[in-house]
């Protein structure tokens, strides 16, 4: 007998490159500051193309960052971390607006 089953939506997968967790030493982020970013309820995402995009978002720390990723060898949802650093002053106002617009935040 066939049962039905259902599964939680399928996410986007993150992985770090090489090259990545350089770059985020220069930057002086961590991983855990990345994670916390790319699975906060807080984003803000940029898409700069069909496979690249960056998510603006605040760690549990109360740490404002953007990561920037790509398209893992045009993969859907599967996104390769290249870098992550601290927003600058004017990324940081123009993310809290965006922030205070969103309706999810509205509703808090």
């Amino acid at each position: 007998m066939l049962r039905a089953w259902y599964a939680r939506p399928v996410g986007s997968r993150f992985s770090f490159t090489d090259e990545a967790l350089a770059n985020l030493r220069v930057y002086d982020v961590t991983p855990g500051e990345v994670w916390e970013a790319l699975h906060s309820s807080r984003r803000v995402i940029r898409h700069l193309g069909d496979d690249v995009m960056v998510v603006y978002a605040t760690t549990a720390r109360g740490r404002r960052v953007a990561v920037l990723l790509a398209e893992a060898d045009g993969t859907d949802n599967d996104w390769d971390i290249l870098s992550a650093r601290e927003l600058s002053d004017v990324e940081t106002k123009r993310y809290d607006e965006a922030v205070r617009r969103s309706p999810e935040t509205r509703r808090r």
